[in-house]
């Protein structure tokens, strides 16, 4: 990898001279710090990363410096969902894929030859010729996993969650509205939508079920698969 960035480094001094780039010391201390980032990065937190390296440059001529680096194919913007822009490396003859998390935000590659596979084999058996494509798969990583509480109010939970109804809070007239729902220890629920105006939604038994803040934190759910308490 060391000698691939050399590469890029000396390719990009090339592009600067040979098209009259300014400031191209500058532009390479961006490149270096980008390249030595291995994870996806957004402007901020590129001009925080050069500040470790004591080196002072405004957000604006670093964003310029990094809409350079895509123009000439050493860099390309993604934008996840939710998220501010960020930037990553694209390297000649390496194509990756994401798994983003939908509490933290954390971005981690991965790159599976079998899959590549799978994509080709099915673009060819549809006569469409693929061009390039990109994969982002949403989820949990797993820290947040770890930081997660067991039993949580349906109120906190992701949208695409399954979870499963542990117990019910509040008073009787309340628990008896929501059973009458369907909505009972051990039922399965899909969530949609959390957070946000308006209800949120669930799917259960093939239908869509809507609920107010306060009702879904009455709802307290787990994600193992059964009822906790059938857990010990």
């Amino acid at each position: 990898m060391e000698k691939l960035h050399e590469r890029e480094r000396d390719e990009f001094l090339t592009i600067c001279r040979e098209h009259g780039l300014e400031e191209s010391d500058k532009r390479l201390q961006v490149l270096e710090t980008f390249l030595a980032t291995p994870e996806h990065v957004s402007v901020g937190a590129l001009q925080r990363r050069l500040r470790t390296r004591g080196q002072h440059l405004d957000v604006p001529f670093i964003a310029e410096t990094l809409d350079l680096l895509c123009r000439y194919g050493f860099a390309q913007q993604t934008s996840f969902e939710g998220q501010e822009v960020q930037y990553e490396h694209r390297h000649l003859g390496w194509h990756h894929d994401h798994f983003i998390c939908a509490k933290c935000g954390k971005v981690t590659e991965f790159h599976d030859p079998e899959v590549e596979t799978l994509q080709r084999r099915i673009a060819l058996l549809h006569s469409f010729t693929l061009l390039y494509h990109k994969m982002e798969l949403y989820g949990i990583c797993g820290e947040c996993r770890v930081e997660r509480q067991p039993v949580m109010p349906l109120a906190f939970v992701l949208p695409g969650e399954k979870v499963v109804i542990d117990r019910l809070l509040g008073g009787g007239e309340v628990q008896h509205r929501l059973a009458e729902m369907g909505l009972t220890p051990g039922t399965e629920i899909e969530v949609i939508k959390t957070g946000g105006p308006g209800p949120n939604i669930v799917a259960f038994r093939g239908s869509r079920l809507a609920l107010g803040h306060g009702v879904s934190l009455k709802i307290l759910v787990s994600s193992r698969g059964k009822n906790s308490r059938n857990n010990g």
